[in-house]
């Protein structure tokens, strides 16, 4: 194989880290002696990033092999040159032989694979809204470039970025695929099934590199994994990644070990309960007006994508983690629900958790020090009295919900709070604590929970939601401990009554009540902010909404 002359665009990040990054022996490691499939990507971009300063001397020249050469400290890709025949679709040039070591089958597999990269542009420029990938000035033609070879055994497809004379934050970049995809090591999916998953994948990282070139690999990898179910949704090929990454809730979810791909969860997530595939262009779009060269902006690019939908990068990380636990596709399990829950079920369970048994009279201490920023840890609590749940910081931020699946039932009641009170007189099938450390400012994660007697209840009135509502139906979450009659009132802030429902509880249970809007004359009622009324036998429990109109 012989390459051109092409330096590649070189940066070194010295962001603040909060979980562990990669270092150049961890990829230089993987990209030489993996046995498992990969995508390469991260690896050569972290090698181009920080340079050649912790390799030998044979080791830099191995790199040779994945078309990357040594200049002084830095590490640089070098495009083929080698390649006799091009083939154009409407955006890319695809380049390849039908003779040698890296020749293809016949000039099918390289239409069939521009017909693949067409859909996967079409995809991200006229369905979501991309900026294409920044052109080379010193190419000769404005399509994308896509080299097909055979690249080493458990490559999928690797992304490289170039030194083409952009302005930053962008660089230019270009695709190397396989020339085939019929090894053993990919017999998981056909061999079109592979060529779709790795062509939306790496060429959302050439998408990535022209919004922000400096940009953590986390973020780069999780949302370039969720791409893959967006688009060619049945292939599922993300399955391989959830067994490990549920397996280990105390890895940072910006950890960038091969735990970063498990994180597109949290991009699930976020694009089925706030705001659709729209958030997570608007997390990209955030990370171009944000980037820097030497601090770690992905997390404040989340929260500002996340602010118009009144949440933020820590509140939906505690979402999240609760919805890994229920892990349902119900209904009744919304905000906490996953539409793929069956398929997730099919390799993963939930995430592992430590025992906890609490008995009347005793009080139980639980403490730990092993949590680092955005790790959490899950408990399973068997208790037969009520029971109360503090939380003491000793170090650093924290949450702490409470995760109760009603027997026999598909219902779930979430409580999040640093005190909880737990009466299993509702009927428990299983009960559920977790705790994640939060907070960017701080440095250590230590805490205690403590378990004592707590005391039953007459019945909860939980935050009503979506909350604002942008247009949506508000959901009202009651749980019943005594057969009683529950009133409930909605008010405007200014006294007047907008609309009531009475309803009568004979057994303990969970209900949700609905308001879609309308006064008792069935007018929808102006957007503004809202008192929700409570009243049972004993309690009277007042919570706010705001109702706003549907978002654009």
């Amino acid at each position: 194989m012989t390459w051109i002359n092409r330096f590649s665009f070189y940066f070194g990040i010295t962001a603040i880290l909060t979980g562990e990054s990669i270092t150049v022996r961890d990829s230089y490691n993987t990209l030489l002696g993996s046995q498992d499939p990969i995508h390469a990507t991260p690896h050569i971009t972290n090698l181009i990033r920080n340079g050649a300063q912790e390799l030998s001397t044979n080791e830099k020249m191995e790199l040779a092999g994945l078309g990357l050469a040594v200049l002084g400290e830095k590490i640089v890709a070098l495009a083929p040159i080698d390649l006799d025949q091009s083939y154009d679709t409407e955006h890319f040039r695809l380049f390849y032989t039908l003779d040698g070591y890296d020749s293809v089958e016949n000039l099918d597999y390289v239409i069939q694979m521009g017909q693949v990269f067409e859909q996967v542009w079409t995809f991200y420029m006229d369905t979501l809204g991309f900026e294409p990938p920044p052109s080379d000035p010193d190419a000769s033609h404005n399509l994308y470039d896509v080299y097909l070879e055979n690249l080493p055994t458990y490559y999928f497809g690797v992304t490289y970025t170039t030194n083409a004379s952009i302005s930053n934050p962008a660089c230019v970049s270009y695709i190397r695929m396989r020339n085939n995809y019929s090894g053993s090591q990919f017999n998981d999916h056909t061999e079109l099934e592979n060529i779709k998953v790795t062509a939306v994948h790496e060429f959302f990282h050439s998408i990535q590199f022209g919004y922000n070139c400096f940009e953590r690999l986390w973020l780069m990898e999780a949302t370039a994994v969720w791409s893959e179910d967006e688009l060619y949704n049945g292939i599922n090929d993300l399955y391989r990644y959830m067994a490990s990454w549920f397996s280990n809730p105390d890895k940072s979810i910006d950890d960038e070990s091969s735990h970063m791909y498990g994180s597109f969860i949290y991009f699930q997530y976020i694009d089925e309960h706030l705001g659709g595939p729209g958030t997570i262009k608007a997390c990209w779009d955030n990370s171009n007006s944000l980037a820097s060269p030497v601090h770690d902006i992905s997390i404040a690019a989340v929260d500002a994508a996340l602010e118009p939908y009144n949440s933020s990068f820590e509140d939906a990380y505690i979402r999240m983690r609760i919805a890994n636990r229920i892990l349902s596709d119900s209904e009744n399990a919304d905000p906490y629900s996953y539409n793929e829950a069956d398929g997730y079920r099919t390799v993963v369970t939930g995430p592992p958790e430590q025992y906890l048994i609490f008995e009347q009279g005793n009080i139980e201490t639980e403490q730990d020090q092993s949590l680092r920023l955005y790790e959490s840890i899950y408990y399973s609590l068997t208790t037969d009295s009520p029971v109360k749940i503090e939380l003491t910081k000793s170090d650093g931020a924290f949450s702490l919900s409470s995760i109760l699946k009603h027997q026999g039932q598909q219902q779930w009641t979430v409580r999040t709070g640093d005190e909880l009170n737990i009466d299993p007189e509702i009927g428990i099938e299983w009960l559920s604590l977790v705790v994640s450390s939060l907070g960017l400012d701080e440095t250590n994660w230590d805490f205690t929970l403590q378990l004592k007697d707590g005391y039953s209840e007459d019945f909860t009135f939980f935050p009503p939601y979506p909350n604002p509502s942008y247009g949506n139906t508000v959901h009202i979450d009651l749980q019943v401990i005594s057969e009683q009659t529950i009133h409930l009132k909605i008010y405007d802030l200014l006294g007047r009554e907008m609309w009531s429902s009475t309803n009568h509880f004979s057994n303990p249970g969970l209900a949700t009540l609905v308001w879609n809007g309308l006064n008792k004359e069935g007018r929808r009622v102006a957007n503004g902010i809202y008192l929700i009324k409570s009243e049972g036998r004993s309690d009277q429990i007042i919570h706010r909404i705001t109702l706003l109109k549907k978002s654009e």
